[in-house]
């Protein structure tokens, strides 16, 4: 997590990574995982697209192990970055 004293959460080299912590998510998230999870099977990448009536800006909620995939796959990466433990601000990187 941040100290404050910088801009974004995760030092990362392709996201700007803000994280936010709950102790409990709300249900309409959950749900929709849930829901993207159980049809998406073995072959698909579970996402939740979210966005609000009237505008044009959406969000998309995957799994961050999934992001990761994707992005280094985009990015023809051959070692994708590794992440550290649950609630650190930082991850391995041999790129």
């Amino acid at each position: 997590m941040s100290d404050r004293r910088t801009p974004l959460d995760v030092k990362h080299p392709y996201l700007g990574i803000e994280c936010k912590y709950r102790r409990k998510l709300s249900k309409f998230l959950t749900d929709a995982m849930a829901q993207a999870e159980a049809g998406s099977g073995e072959d698909l990448i579970p996402t939740v697209v979210l966005g609000e009536y009237n505008s044009p800006r959406m969000y998309a909620l995957v799994n961050i192990e999934d992001l990761l995939k994707l992005l280094v796959a985009a990015r023809g990466e051959p070692n994708p970055p590794t992440l550290v433990g649950a609630g650190e601000d930082d991850y391995e990187y041999d790129g």
